[in-house]
């Protein structure tokens, strides 16, 4: 497998060269532990599960409350640099002492390369942009237990039931539309009727690449069965002749400058547009209780074989505290997973909305769904 740099403010390095530096670390943490059996080094602040200082709650500490970041975590992130990016440095700014060695890719590629690494894996974090990725990785034995502080901090629907993942914030597919074109109230709360309804001919658009929507496929075909789930793929590509985009800010730009009336896509995209020009005419609207309006988390694992697990522990806490929270809603427009984080926006708030009561963790066998969208042609 052909892998990708290993990229970042911290650190910019090939994962040949990463794999040395990290033995030629082990090798440095080795002495360093001989030093401190003859009493020459400092003790290790990350040698416990537990909080450094303040523990996460569920109404959202400050990192003033939490222990100080010290040393370098490497992270593997399958959500783009430009959504997470500017959260890892912040981090990096609060703490002089603390570096996060990135590693981006797509969330197959990502896991992919995980599962091939199984527990020598270089990463101490996975980061990804859907559940099903974590789902899968807690099903191959190389998620671990996160410290209780964090799994009782954020509401039970989204994380893992047993504790091995969490949500860091939230995403909802939503109906973006153009408000030259439609009425929102005039718009199905169906899925199912996107596909049949000749209003949406030749002029909607979805995004097929991207794993929230792969797990919108997965949940589909949970709820209404394969043989309906193709049925709406096929409808899409042949009947309305959707426009399939590779990028869900390019499809959320498109809606609003005019050029497609109407997407399917993430909530977050329309909302950063309509939160830098309320003018636009660019709004959303959900369906109700059915895939189409699916909550789904971008969401954290600490790996079974990381080298730092107590430092990715205590990133964690930082994830899902006040500052991190904040991030999420004000930068990336998504949703926060922990209370006492208000969402901000010009869209709806969870509370207006009706998305569909799922168990996140059947979003980990994505395979079925890729299948099934490349034999009926909606791929890019």
């Amino acid at each position: 497998m052909q892998r990708h740099d290993l990229s970042g403010r911290g650190t910019t390095i090939n994962r040949r060269r990463f794999l040395g530096a990290g033995s030629a670390a082990v090798g440095t943490l080795a002495v360093a532990g001989c030093l401190d059996g003859l009493g020459g080094g400092d003790e290790d602040p990350f040698d416990s599960y537990e909080p450094q200082e303040a523990a996460a709650e569920s109404s959202a500490v400050s990192w003033d409350d939490l222990g100080d970041l010290e040393g370098e975590l490497t992270i593997y992130s399958a959500r783009t640099q430009d959504q997470i990016d500017p959260l890892f440095e912040k981090l990096e700014d609060e703490y002089d002492d603390f570096t996060i060695k990135r590693d981006y890719d797509d969330e197959g590629d990502q896991l992919a390369s995980i599962l091939e690494e199984g527990e020598n894996s270089p990463a101490d974090v996975f980061y990804t942009q859907s559940s099903g990725e974590l789902a899968r990785l807690k099903d191959e034995g190389l998620a671990r237990e996160l410290p209780e502080d964090v799994i009782d901090a954020v509401d039970d629907n989204y994380r893992d039931s047993d504790g091995q993942w969490t949500g860091a914030s939230g995403r909802v597919r939503a109906v973006q539309y153009n408000t030259d074109h439609f009425d929102g109230d005039d718009l199905p709360d169906d899925i199912f009727a996107y596909a049949e309804d000749e209003r949406f001919r030749d002029v909607i658009s979805t995004r097929p690449n991207s794993g929230t929507f792969h797990s919108f496929i997965v949940a589909m075909m949970e709820e209404e069965g394969e043989d309906a789930t193709r049925e709406w793929v096929r409808a899409m590509v042949e009947d309305q002749n959707a426009t399939l985009y590779s990028s869900g800010s390019d499809q959320a730009e498109a809606v609003a400058s005019g050029e497609q009336e109407i997407a399917l896509g993430n909530q977050y995209y329309a909302g950063r547009i309509v939160d830098d020009d309320p003018d636009a005419p660019l709004d959303v609207t959900f369906t109700s209780n059915d895939p189409g309006c699916l909550f789904n988390v971008s969401g954290v694992a600490i790996l079974e074989g990381a080298d730092k697990p107590n430092l990715a522990a205590e990133f964690t806490r930082h994830i899902i505290a006040e500052q991190g929270q904040d991030f999420f809603v004000d930068v990336n427009g998504e949703y926060p997973v922990v209370d006492g984080v208000e969402y901000v926006g010009e869209l709806p708030t969870l509370d207006e909305i009706d998305p569909l009561e799922f168990d996140l963790n059947k979003l980990g066998d994505v395979e079925p769904a890729i299948d099934l969208l490349r034999e009926e042609g909606m791929t890019v």
